[in-house]
């Protein structure tokens, strides 16, 4: 996340959101972010959001991921608020939503579903 100059935008229990840039190198020729770039957001956001309902030391590896790509992601930043939808014993499953924001007004660009198993 560091290459991609991700910001921590918003943190609560169950819920994680992170900000990215449109660096060029982030970015397809046609300036839209690439669906590599908005995968591993969602990825890593679906993995924190399942982290913030455990305990300091927790961590999680992603057994299954889905993503479906609903428009172009083209914008000032890229944004992936990612919610827990069920935090069990072992596994958890998180949905990440990303969004672009134009002008103040935020665009759904995808939506994944994210299950992690506990490694620790």
């Amino acid at each position: 996340m560091q290459l991609y100059k991700a910001e921590v935008t918003g943190i609560g229990k169950g819920y994680f959101e992170i900000t990215v840039p449109p660096e060029d190198y982030l970015l397809r020729t046609s300036g839209i972010f690439h669906g590599g770039v908005i995968a591993a957001l969602a990825d890593s956001a679906g993995g924190y959001a399942a982290t913030t309902l455990q305990e300091a030391d927790t961590s999680f590896l992603t057994i299954e991921f889905k993503i479906n790509f609903l428009n172009q992601a083209k914008g000032e930043k890229l944004i992936a608020k990612a919610r827990v939808l069920k935090g069990g014993k072992t596994l958890t499953v998180s949905q990440t939503d990303l969004y672009t924001v134009d002008k103040g007004a935020e665009k759904l660009v995808a939506t994944a579903l994210v299950t992690l198993i506990k490694a620790k």
